[in-house]
């Protein structure tokens, strides 16, 4: 089992990543986790899908690896309240185990989770594609700024091209080293993901209109781990946006190294309302 913090954490604010994955074990199955202050006011919903992650993970045999999470948004965060993350072992298999993750703060339930974890098993290894040609290096782009724990270089846009391309890697703390810990890095994986999904899915909108012109919120979001990933080098996050329908837009991309090796897949749906 991935281990979690014996001491109270009540009341405390994280300031790195590790704090932020650092959870409370209150119960058997049932995880305390601290939220950082949001500008926007709600808790970044990725956040919520790496600590459920990581919730999941400490009730797992390690040698058993996440492969893929499928999450539901059902309420927004609250920022500066702690989450209970309420672990249901769904099954216990030799090859794969399965957990469902309930987030709860005191307005209810805000994220459902369902992930499973596979032991590794010896076969082929195929990859189909890599990255895109023409891409510029991370070290190339500007910083963008981003309240959250994680570096961000933006490739520029396509006008027209409902499309987001990030280089992203987690920020660490001068003395943060996650190793080779599979459960830290694909939590990190899972907390970069949430950031440009929407973006291309916004961009999906005919009238091409800013975020604060719209009322937009995530709605599901999967991930399936394909490859050991190195969360704190940079990795391309690239999201493509597949049109609108009934206020919902989809999105689906790819996480890359450097190298180009194919990481993760990710899906998520999107509300954005048009302004009434």
């Amino acid at each position: 089992m991935h281990p979690v913090r014996s001491v109270t954490m009540i009341g405390t604010t994280p300031t790195t990543f590790r704090e932020l994955m650092t959870l409370e074990r209150v119960a058997a199955d049932f995880f305390l986790g601290q939220t950082p202050p949001y500008a926007w006011g709600r808790v970044y919903g990725g956040q919520v899908v790496a600590q459920s992650l990581m919730a999941a993970a400490a009730t797992v045999n390690p040698d058993h690896h996440v492969h893929s999470l499928h999450a539901y948004f059902v309420l927004g965060g609250t920022p500066g309240e702690p989450i209970l993350f309420d672990v249901d072992r769904l099954r216990e298999g030799r090859s794969f185990t399965t957990r469902r993750v309930v987030a709860r703060q005191s307005g209810g339930a805000i994220l459902n989770l369902d992930a499973s974890f596979q032991r590794h098993e010896a076969d082929y290894d195929i990859q189909s594609g890599g990255l895109p040609e023409g891409l510029p290096s991370p070290e190339s782009l500007p910083e963008n700024e981003w309240s959250g724990m994680g570096e961000i270089r933006e490739i520029p846009k396509t006008a027209g091209v409902a499309r987001s391309q990030l280089w992203m890697r987690v920020r660490m703390a001068p003395d943060e080293d996650f190793g080779d810990d599979p459960v830290m890095h694909a939590c990190a994986l899972a907390y970069l993901s949430d950031h440009n999904p929407m973006d291309s899915i916004v961009m999906s909108h005919p009238d091409r209109l800013s975020w604060d012109q719209m009322m937009t919120a995530s709605l599901d979001h999967n991930i399936w781990f394909h490859r050991p990933v190195r969360a704190n080098q940079w990795n391309l996050f690239d999201m493509a946006g597949h049109g609108l329908v009934n206020a919902r837009g989809m999105a689906t991309g790819s996480v890359h190294s450097q190298a180009g090796v194919h990481l993760a897949t990710i899906a998520q749906e999107g509300l954005v309302r048009s302004p009434r």
